[in-house]
């Protein structure tokens, strides 16, 4: 989810199991280049929950909803390319 001045990044599973990846919180007004995840930073608390919340309701919206999120079947069996990694 991203506004003007935030971006919020969640890595759903698909398969209703907790969350394996750690999300991620930008401050894109202080931090344009991204390099600082402000996910466990207490003074963005309101902001994370905000878009927490806009996320929940776009998926609401969509019926895209975790538990109904289609898996990545080489995800399970395979390394990422190199590049990535």
């Amino acid at each position: 989810v991203r506004t003007e001045r935030y971006k919020y990044i969640h890595y759903p599973h698909g398969d209703g199991t907790p969350d394996r990846h750690r999300a991620e919180l930008y401050d894109l007004q202080n931090d344009p280049g991204e390099r600082y995840n402000r996910i466990d930073d207490p003074a963005y608390a309101a902001v994370l929950q905000e878009l927490k919340a806009e996320l929940r309701r776009l998926q609401e919206e969509t019926e895209a909803l975790p538990d109904r999120m289609p898996l990545d079947e080489g995800v399970k069996t395979e390394l990422p390319e190199a590049s990535i990694r």
